[in-house]
């Protein structure tokens, strides 16, 4: 392992293996399929496609604010419902997620066996109106829909690094067919996943300088409750930083997510849930904000951002707050 591991692990590698972050257990606002998803928007940042050595055990705990007030509709405008109006779209999502990663000391195709599970707790509370009419209303709190996956993590030299894994969601998350707010999706998804870093060392042009990138494709199996089929998604959190000796790194982080495949109903394309046309609700978004990385003196890091949402189309729009603690033993 080469000399920079120590100091990223210790710097806060943000624990790549992450790969699909925490939030794959927080329900996508406004509970209905249509614009929801089981894909965490932005939550790889810092060192992404860097683990550290074999023989490594790491407690990630991710917390999360997100309060979007907007829903866009397919052709990227604030929602509206024919005959009401526009859509009054407000929720707080409120997330914390337990994360544990074994980097084991079993050797694959030249790189690390690795393994995890996300155990995610959730509040949400939605409050959808348009016009007089109060579309839907409620609040839950509780468990999410568990992930947990494997992988191998290699080092090709000192200053790339790179993870390929396979995730999955389970449906553990509280779903009831009708309820206005739902955490879980009532479905798995399953998520093969590329993670790389590229960070320039002492000797490079310029050093502490990052590149770091998750490149996730998501496959959703059908909702049985409803005979839903979400669509296939891509999805890229990405991150451009630079470092600045042992203790402090900044940057900016975000997300671009895309829907490959329409939803399907019944085996038919899915219609929206507010206009009533036949669109197949296929989102896309785009958020961009700055992070920032304090390591502690001897091992462990914590990390800050915020990204603001800049485009949607079906899905919410809104701005996201992150705090992760990085702790390995």
């Amino acid at each position: 392992m080469n000399h920079r591991y120590g100091i990223a692990f210790r710097s806060c590698i943000a624990i790549a293996f992450c790969l699909t972050i925490c939030f794959l257990g927080i329900p996508v606002v406004f509970a209905g399929e249509g614009y929801g998803t089981h894909v965490p928007i932005g939550a790889e940042d810092f060192m992404a496609g860097a683990l550290p050595p074999g023989g490594t055990k790491v407690f990630i705990n991710y917390f999360q604010l997100y309060n979007p007030n907007k829903l866009k509709d397919n052709a990227g405008r604030n929602q509206s419902v024919p005959g009401l109006g526009k859509l009054d779209a407000k929720t707080d999502v409120v997330a914390n997620c337990f994360r544990f990663i074994d980097v084991t000391k079993i050797k694959l195709l030249g790189g690390d066996l690795i393994w995890d599970i996300i155990v995610p707790v959730v509040y949400q509370h939605t409050n959808l109106s348009a016009g007089p009419a109060d579309l839907a209303i409620g609040n839950k709190t509780g468990l999410g829909d568990v992930e947990g996956g494997v992988g191998i993590s290699w080092h090709p030299s000192p200053t790339f690094h790179n993870i390929l894994a396979l995730h999955a969601v389970a449906p553990t998350g509280s779903y009831q067919k009708g309820d206005d707010v739902n955490i879980g999706r009532n479905y798995w998804s399953f998520n093969p996943l590329w993670l790389a870093t590229y960070i320039g060392g002492k000797d490079s042009p310029l050093p502490g300088f990052e590149v770091s990138a998750k490149f996730m494709y998501w496959v959703n199996t059908t909702n049985t409750a409803t005979h839903y089929t979400s669509g296939q998604e891509f999805s890229i959190d990405y991150l451009i930083g630079q470092h600045f000796g042992k203790t402090w790194s900044f940057g900016a982080n975000g997300n671009f997510y895309y829907q490959l495949t329409k939803d399907k109903e019944h085996g038919h394309t899915a219609l929206d849930p507010f206009s009533g046309k036949k669109t197949g609700v296929q989102g896309r978004s785009l958020s961009i904000g700055p992070a920032l990385q304090y390591n502690f003196p001897n091992q462990g890091c914590l990390t800050a951002k915020y990204q603001f949402e800049v485009d949607a189309h079906n899905r919410p729009l809104g701005n996201l707050f992150w705090l992760k603690l990085v702790w390995p033993f």
